[in-house]
């Protein structure tokens, strides 16, 4: 997700879900899963990825509660996510302070006239109304107006498993306007990463400017540590719970992985003619790790 794969679109409401359900109970963060989890908030901020589809904006909500969990509940522990945090604080001051021109400026110089957008979060919409006869016996979304019939004769493809190339079904390029904005404020829960960047970006620059712009991490953890938000941040939210939702591309991701893990363990002896599989691809390295 982080590398901005579009091709897992589908799937990133149900691993923010995931991650969303258990954050209120992670006590300790490590620094490289920080860095990872502030890198989301970097990719669903940006604009090729927040003005590829009206409800675009809805993984960036998850990922603020996410936010909000850690720190709300688990501030103590997890001060590599409080510093990471703290050194994007200007990607944060963008989307805070952003209004409707320079989103309208933004959309127009991520998304010429002749380009369409990579991603498509709105994906899921369409997944929700797809039935078990859109997928054919191979386990392949169908296009929408291709029956099962048509799909036998059409050419195997061996990366089925992953959803269909957004590019090729939008109906129109999203334009951000006054009312996208008013739902994009009242749906981010920014109020409580807000207050925490008030207060821990001054600590942060005076801490430097005493010491002429060096500063171990080691040292701002540690005075992490010894700050205390109770008072400074909203009142803790209550921790809500989500139910996965399965639907067909979850479905088919799950099925793809559960056969890989079969076919990769079922090698010796062999009992899967690799050439023949289509529901994942199937790569041949030589020994000496040249070929496929």
């Amino acid at each position: 997700i982080v590398n901005g794969s579009y091709r897992l679109v589908p799937l990133y409401s149900c691993f923010l879900t995931i991650v969303c359900n258990f954050s209120p109970y992670w006590r300790s963060m490590s620094l490289v899963a920080s860095v990872k989890l502030v890198n989301l908030f970097e990719l669903f901020s940006s604009p090729k990825f927040l003005y590829s589809s009206e409800k675009a904006y809805r993984h960036l909500a998850l990922l603020f509660e996410i936010f909000n969990n850690i720190i709300q509940y688990q501030y103590n522990g997890n001060q590599h996510l409080v510093y990471a945090l703290v050194r994007r604080k200007d990607s944060f001051g963008r989307l805070v302070s952003l209004t409707l021109p320079k989103a309208m400026y933004q959309c127009n110089k991520a998304f010429p006239s002749s380009e369409e957008p990579e991603y498509d979060a709105d994906m899921e919409d369409q997944v929700a109304a797809m039935t078990v006869q859109d997928v054919d016996e191979a386990g392949k979304p169908l296009k929408r107006g291709k029956s099962r019939k048509d799909s036998d004769t059409a050419t195997a493809d061996v990366e089925a498993a992953s959803p269909p190339s957004p590019r090729k079904q939008l109906p129109g390029r999203f334009v951000p306007t006054g009312q996208w904005m008013e739902e994009l404020r009242s749906s981010l829960p920014i109020e409580t990463v807000n207050r925490l960047l008030q207060h821990l970006v001054p600590v942060v620059d005076d801490m430097c400017q005493r010491k002429n712009g060096v500063v171990d991490e080691i040292e701002i953890l540690e005075v992490f540590k010894d700050i205390t938000m109770v008072g400074l941040l909203p009142v803790p939210h209550a921790i809500v719970i989500r139910k996965y939702q399965p639907n067909q591309y979850t479905s088919i991701w799950f099925t793809a992985f559960m056969w890989g893990v079969i076919f990769l363990r079922s090698q010796k002896p062999p009992i899967f003619d690799g050439e023949c599989i289509e529901l994942f691809q199937v790569s041949n390295e030589d020994e000496g790790g040249g070929g496929k």
